[in-house]
C-alpha cells in the first residue's frame, strides 16, 4: 500500500521502532548466538523455522523453542556467559536509518524502541551511537509482559503522555503486528508485505525522500 509519508508522519506525535529487523540486521548474529549455545549442549545447528522464531521472541522463549525441556537449565546459563560482542561484528544499522532519525528529531517527533531483547540491548546502543535517538527503550525486561503482550506500548505512551492515535508502531514480524493490533495503534510493516500493516517499507531511503 502506498501512503503519503510527510502527511502521515507530520500528524504523528511519536514512532515505536522494533529493533531486530527494523533498526538493526542482526539475523545473523542471533543465529551465531543460540548456535554457540547448541554447539555448548551437543546439538545440531537451528534449523530455518527456530532461525525465524529467535528473530522475534524473548531470549528465554527462544532458548525454551531451542533446546529440550530438561536441558533449559543449562542452556540459559551457557547463554549468560557468551558475551554479545563476540557477535557484535555481524550487526549492522539498517540502510538510511540514522538519517531517517535526524530528521524526525528535527521534526520534533518523539522516538522508541520497543524490543523483546534483555540485556544485549545496551550494547547495541552504545556501538551504534542510538541513545540520542531513543527514549524510553523499552525490552522484555523493562514491562512484566514483553510483545506481543500490549503493555509495552502503553508503557511508552504513558512515558509520551500521548494517545494510541498519536503514534505508530513500525516492525518485521508477526509479532509486532499483533502487538500493533492488540492496542491498538497504526502498524507500518518493514521488509515484510505479508503483514496486515498500513504500508510497507522496503527502505527508508523511500520515507526520508518524502519527509526531506
Amino acid at each position: 500500500m502506498r501512503l503519503d509519508y510527510k502527511n502521515f508522519f507530520s500528524s504523528k506525535k511519536g514512532i515505536i521502532f522494533d529493533c531486530d529487523g527494523v533498526i538493526i540486521n542482526s539475523k545473523d548474529a542471533n543465529i551465531k548466538f543460540y548456535n554457540l549455545i547448541l554447539k555448548e549442549l551437543g546439538l545440531p545447528e537451528m534449523d530455518k523455522s527456530q532461525e525465524d522464531y529467535v528473530h522475534s521472541h524473548t531470549v528465554y522463549e527462544s532458548i525454551k523453542h531451542i533446546v529440550p525441556e530438561q536441558l533449559f537449565p543449562k542452556a540459559l546459563e551457557i547463554g549468560k556467559k557468551i558475551s554479545y560482542t563476540a557477535v557484535i561484528d555481524l550487526i549492522k544499522l539498517e540502510d538510511g536509518l540514522i538519517d531517517l532519525l535526524i530528521i524526525l528529531k528535527n521534526m520534533k517527533k518523539k522516538c522508541a524502541i520497543n524490543t523483546n531483547r534483555t540485556n544485549t540491548m545496551p550494547i547495541i546502543l552504545k556501538n551504534f551511537h542510538l541513545h540520542s535517538f531513543f527514549d524510553p527503550v523499552v525490552t522484555a525486561e523493562t514491562v512484566k509482559n514483553p510483545k506481543p503482550h500490549p503493555e509495552s506500548i502503553f508503557y511508552i505512551l504513558k512515558k509520551w503522555n500521548l494517545s494510541p492515535n498519536d503514534v505508530v508502531f513500525i516492525g518485521d514480524s508477526k509479532v509486532d503486528e499483533k502487538t500493533a493490533k492488540s492496542v491498538p495503534v497504526d502498524f507500518i510493516s518493514y521488509k515484510n508485505d505479508k503483514l496486515d500493516s498500513i504500508a510497507n517499507i522496503n527502505s527508508y531511503n523511500e520515507v526520508i525522500n518524502f519527509l526531506k
